[in-house]
């Protein structure tokens, strides 16, 4: 019986030592690979924002693709503008402002980041976009824009997520 006794603790001294020795492998291997995975895993790219807006007076407009996408980002910068005539949101182009939108023509256009439409109190941004060739940064913040339907500082906008 006690060599019985003998040989397990041998045995499992063996087991010990053999599972250590593969366990330290196993755990240098995975400090070396890991890295490389998290590099080679290609992420998201995050192009264009989309953003909805509402005002409590019921004025909405949903899904708008914000920006630019990866083939025009140089040259196209949807931003919304309040169309006076119509009394609506248009996506204008903020590269080109002369150009107007489809729905608006540019006379009638005047970008949300415009400091006359701009929130009073705008806290955090909702969505950013850095302009080409150092022209700066577009911001949409969240609430506190002059509503095209009822002319009051109520109308939010909301992040919907992403496009390309």
């Amino acid at each position: 019986m006690q060599a019985n006794m003998q040989n397990a603790r041998t045995c499992l001294r063996y087991f010990k030592r053999a599972f250590s020795g593969v366990m330290a492998r196993l755990s240098k291997a995975a400090l070396l690979t890991l890295p490389v995975i998290l590099l080679a895993v290609p992420s998201p790219a995050q192009s264009g924002a989309i953003v909805s807006a509402s005002c409590p007076c019921g004025y909405h407009r949903e899904r708008m693709n914000l920006f630019g996408g990866l083939t025009n980002f140089r040259t196209v910068c949807r931003f919304p503008a309040l169309c006076r005539k119509a009394r609506a949101i248009a996506l204008g182009n903020l590269l080109d402002p002369a150009a107007g939108a489809g729905d608006c023509p540019a006379s009638d256009m005047v970008f949300y980041n415009d400091p006359a439409l701009a929130p009073e109190h705008p806290g955090p941004a909702l969505v950013t976009w850095n302009l080409p060739d150092g022209r700066g940064v577009a911001a949409l913040f969240e609430g506190g824009y002059l509503c095209p339907a009822c002319g009051r500082r109520t109308l939010t906008f909301r992040h919907d997520g992403f496009w390309d």
